[in-house]
């Protein structure tokens, strides 16, 4: 399938313009979540678990620990919401 030039200048825009509105978007979700954090301690977790979070965070996911029965936590993660037009 071919397009002419003028599409897929027009296609290149329309990326850039979403890309950089995705870009947007998650810095003002950094900055939103980031402000309020207070610093509760600090945990070492094993590799697996380690591993499980760093893979949530590296695929732009929230974290979230819940407490759950005596003196445990259980680990959540959550897609952040994509940018609305």
């Amino acid at each position: 399938m071919k397009i002419s030039q003028r599409e897929a200048r027009r296609l290149q825009k329309r990326v850039q313009e979403l890309e950089y509105k995705l870009t947007k978007q998650r810095q003002s979700y950094a900055s939103d979540w980031g402000a309020d954090w207070v610093h509760l301690e600090s945990l070492t977790l094993s590799d697996a678990s380690f591993a499980k979070v760093n893979t949530a965070r590296r695929l732009s996911h929230a974290v979230i620990v819940l407490p759950q029965g005596n003196n445990g936590i259980m680990l959540y993660a959550s897609r952040l919401p994509y940018p609305t037009e």
